[in-house]
């Protein structure tokens, strides 16, 4: 799921939409600025970034979460497998978990989201060079559910972030006749980075019609990682005797038209 809305970081009012950008022809002697990158914007905007080589070489996310809810560690290693396999960087690492302040709610809103967001990450991407800069992304485990859904378990909302809800995860994996916890948290992990790498038709254009247009930007294969229903509770009942999903052909080839593997 995403969300769009006006948002203030550190004092700057920002908002999410799409601006036509000029520049003035400079003199041949005179140096061209080097382009800037937002972190701010609309998630798939920066599809290409995520997966082109061209002008970010290496990925880090970094990862907060509230007391109770630290990420499974074999959960981030299926998600690290999950992006070398689909990102042209020449590193992609996730970097130790954090443990940050319970925000004291059973539910958070989309402000919520994003003043925890405000108030705790650490690392922006800053474009230092034309090639080789180290693209940055952002994701928190909050101890409370969705307020707008509380069957979500994710929620892509900007273009380098993301959040994730940890009762909704855990109530529904870990005990008997559930779904493990790695496989749920690693799936649903995986989802919400596709949104980012701009799929479906988020980002990355698609080369088939594939989208399930009643239900946004997600894919109209079921047994496709980028099904809509993955990143909700519905889903957990199907991957008790089922690996993680994959993408499939159609969202492979999304991908790959747009710099990735």
């Amino acid at each position: 799921m995403k969300l769009f809305k006006r948002y203030i970081v550190y004092g700057v009012t920002a908002i999410l939409t799409l601006f036509a950008l000029s520049s003035c022809s400079t003199g041949p002697e005179e140096t061209q600025p080097l382009p800037e990158f937002s972190s701010i914007a609309a998630p798939g905007d920066s599809a290409h970034a995520y997966l082109s080589n061209a002008q970010f070489s290496e990925l880090k996310v970094e990862i907060d979460y509230m007391p109770g809810y630290a990420p499974d560690n074999d959960a981030l290693d299926s998600l690290k497998n999950f992006l070398q396999n689909r990102l042209n960087k020449s590193s992609i690492s996730i970097q130790t978990p954090t443990e940050i302040p319970s925000g004291g709610k059973d539910a958070y809103s989309q402000d919520d989201i994003l003043n925890i967001e405000e108030e705790n990450r650490d690392n922006f991407t800053k474009v230092e060079s034309k090639t080789g800069n180290t693209l940055w992304v952002y994701f928190s485990i909050l101890d409370g559910n969705y307020a707008q859904n509380n069957n979500v378990l994710g929620l892509t909302y900007l273009n380098t972030s993301m959040t994730f809800f940890g009762p909704a995860i855990h109530n529904n994996s870990g005990g008997v006749g559930q779904v493990s916890r790695t496989k749920l948290e690693g799936t649903t992990f995986m989802h919400e980075f596709g949104h980012n790498m701009g799929l479906v038709a988020n980002g990355s254009p698609m080369q088939q019609d594939h989208q399930d247009a009643g239900h946004g930007h997600h894919c109209d294969n079921d047994s496709c990682l980028m099904y809509y229903a993955v990143e909700t509770t519905d889903y957990t009942s199907v991957l008790i005797d089922s690996p993680i999903p994959d993408l499939d052909a159609n969202c492979k080839a999304d991908l790959q038209a747009n710099g990735g593997k």
